[in-house]
């Protein structure tokens, strides 16, 4: 026969809601009552955020990784197309590191993106008069 365990009926052990409640403020880390209503808030709250961290992060990678895209001419969507169609396979993460601490590898990445997303049609030749 199956059993659900206390915490999937919402009750904790005396014992961990009183570890969780030990740096609050109030009657709330004297009293098992209100410990325990402010205990499993916190806890939901911490699932909630610990949930959200992705997210977050994922919002930091594209923030830092656009603007210096723009700096070579080149926006996010447009660089990460590239890159896709290039078969270049980094990440957000390693992107953003990238364009942190070597710039000069980034700009090649931007070069590949654009060369791949701006082809050159035929008979076209480059423009040298500025040189």
């Amino acid at each position: 026969m199956f059993f659900p365990s206390a915490a999937r009926l919402g009750r904790l052990p005396r014992e961990i809601v009183w570890a969780v409640a030990k740096g609050m403020y109030g009657r709330s880390k004297r009293c098992y009552r209100l410990a325990h209503r402010r205990v499993m808030k916190e806890l939901d709250h911490m699932y909630f955020l610990r949930h959200r961290r992705p997210h977050d992060m994922r919002t930091l990678w594209i923030t830092r990784i656009n603007p210096a895209g723009r700096e070579h001419g080149l926006g996010y969507s447009r660089f990460t197309s590239g890159l896709k169609r290039g078969d270049i396979h980094l990440d957000r993460k390693a992107l953003c590191a990238i364009a942190e601490t070597e710039p000069v590898t980034f700009k090649v990445l931007v070069d590949e993106a654009k060369r791949i997303m701006y082809p050159k049609k035929l008979g076209e030749e480059r423009d040298l008069s500025r040189f």
